[in-house]
């Protein structure tokens, strides 16, 4: 069994900048949820969540990307002590069907090629990557390119490829925004893949606008009088 890519907690604390104890101890538990086959991995987080004790799943589900039902489930198969789950293979005879990227090969590289010229994201690599479209648009977008896929599924393998479910807050800037602004990213996203073809470097600058301008005294003009 091959090890899945590392999951980037999304819990507020660690999607913000600021440095806190827990950090490491979120990326321990996805580094050992990835060495893990699907049923050790719920059984793993519904164990911590029943150590934790309230709103520890919902906590989980943002710090693992595991549903909150599949921990729930989890948490059932534990009280009963495993009794109906096979110790000599994964899944219940019968069950389960293979997922989308293995039964479609073609799929993940779709999804990536899709939302490559929109993205953007922390260049420090402390957070995950964003990007300007919503699950449903890219669901529907890969539905009509022939690859039948779900909402829940895009952002499963959105997170696979190291990006944010969620929308861009910018998002909500651009409904607002001239007309011209498609045609910018569009202008930007050309000519990161001219100077990809050409090997030439890109850089990528983080900008912020921050409100902390210092208001300058005021100066009165100085009168002198002739004597």
């Amino acid at each position: 069994m091959s090890a899945l890519p590392i999951h980037r907690c999304e819990c507020d604390k660690c999607r913000s900048r600021a440095s806190h104890p827990a950090r490491v101890l979120h990326r321990q538990i996805n580094l050992l949820a990835s060495r893990l086959d699907e049923q050790q991995r719920r059984w793993f987080v519904a164990l911590e969540a029943m150590r934790l004790g309230h709103g520890a799943q919902h906590l989980l589900e943002q710090i693992t990307g595991i549903n909150r039902h599949t921990i729930e489930r989890g948490r059932r198969e534990l009280v009963c002590g495993l009794k109906e789950r096979p110790a000599d293979r994964i899944r219940l005879p019968g069950g389960g069907r293979p997922a989308a990227e293995v039964h479609d090969p073609a799929l993940l590289g779709a999804l990536e090629a899709l939302v490559a010229p929109e993205t953007a994201g922390d260049p420090m690599g402390r957070r995950a990557a964003a990007k300007r479209s919503s699950l449903a648009h890219l669901s529907t977008t890969l539905t009509a390119q022939g690859h039948a896929v779900s909402r829940p599924t895009v952002g499963r393998l959105l997170r696979r490829l190291g990006y944010s479910p969620r929308v861009n807050a910018r998002r909500c800037e651009a409904r607002s925004s001239p007309v011209e602004r498609g045609a910018q990213f569009d202008h930007i996203a050309a000519e990161r893949a001219r100077f990809a073809a050409a090997g030439d470097p890109i850089i990528s600058v983080d900008t912020k606008k921050k409100g902390t301008h210092r208001q300058l005294p005021k100066c009165r003009p100085r009168v002198v009088q002739d004597t």
